[in-house]
């Protein structure tokens, strides 16, 4: 689920709550670092969610997932009020999610623990949730609890790599919120097709415009599905696709089921008009994603035999 600040006046949701696919968080089993300081274990869900254990302050260990599509740390408001959270409406913002945009306060947390890591210190977002709504996490570690100029995350392993190697090749830009943008090719697709990496999405994504550029005469009806929401409506209506033979960087997927839908976060990335799509966890399950903040640029490669590249690799423009 994509969390980032917007750069617009603020508006008031009445109510919201932290939605997406629940996980069985109590059998997860969360394991140690496997070397102190530069590595973490991380733990896939069922959901294809990574898990990783976050304390506040001097809180229990409790689970968040990592989300290369939150710019900021955001945190369940039942979570926060036991660290000292009170809900004043004094301190807010306008942020984004995937399918909503919605005003949230901002609580700053000191003492933010990953294990073996020093603490870092963070200004959350506080996502309104129900004290009797069920949590099924606690949070999304977003990129503003990652300090390391380099970091890597190993889906296949499942390991987040803090101070790793530069990225080899420059697959697509950090933009200035944190998050991680590209360009992808598809098959039967000569023009690229704008993309954001989202490990907090479980489905892959994608816009009406690209939908319109796939050739899939096999799917004609629709399903109602909740695609990582935040607000307190009906699940957002979305059209199964197939993606077929897509390739970002060194990271080829031969196909990939997807969602169409005409989320708002297209909108607030200014891609509306423009084939687009979330790369979400279903896709990337086989990938390893390195960041490297000293040049601007992230690189992705397929870490199995059928999901590494061919030939050339996709490149955005400038890069």
């Amino acid at each position: 689920m994509s969390v980032f600040d917007r750069d617009l006046k603020p508006r008031r949701l009445s109510r919201a709550l932290l939605a997406g696919t629940a996980l069985a968080l109590a059998s997860l089993g969360l394991t140690a670092p496997g070397q102190a300081q530069t590595r973490v274990n991380l733990v896939r869900a069922p959901s294809g969610h990574l898990l990783i254990p976050v304390s506040l302050n001097e809180s229990e260990p409790q689970t968040f997932i990592l989300d290369t599509g939150a710019s900021n740390t955001a945190i369940a408001q039942p979570v926060a009020e036991g660290v000292g959270f009170v809900s004043q409406w004094e301190d807010y913002d306008l942020v984004q999610s995937l399918n909503a945009r919605f005003d949230a306060e901002r609580y700053p947390i000191e003492r933010l623990y990953m294990p073996g890591l020093d603490p870092v210190g963070v200004n959350s977002v506080i996502i309104p949730v129900a004290a009797e709504h069920p949590l099924p996490v606690a949070g999304l570690l977003g990129a503003d609890a990652i300090t390391a100029d380099r970091y890597e995350i190993d889906v296949d392993t499942l390991q987040l790599i803090l101070d790793s190697g530069p990225a080899a090749h420059p697959d697509g830009q950090i933009e200035r919120r944190g998050l991680l943008i590209g360009e992808a090719q598809l098959r039967r697709r000569s023009a690229p097709v704008h993309v954001i990496i989202d490990t907090g999405s479980s489905h892959t994504l994608i816009n009406r415009q690209l939908r319109r550029h796939l050739f899939d005469a096999g799917v004609q009806f629709n399903i109602n599905v909740a695609v990582t929401g935040i607000e307190d409506e009906d699940p957002e209506e979305a059209r199964p696709v197939l993606i077929r033979q897509l390739q970002i960087g060194g990271l080829c997927v031969d196909q990939s089921p997807a969602l169409q839908s005409d989320l708002d976060v297209f909108d607030a990335l200014g891609w509306a008009d423009e084939p687009a799509m979330v790369i979400g966890m279903d896709t990337l399950r086989h990938a390893r994603i390195r960041v490297d903040r000293t040049t601007g640029v992230f690189e992705i490669s397929g870490t199995t035999e059928a999901t590494q590249c061919n030939g050339d690799r996709v490149q955005m423009p400038g890069l």
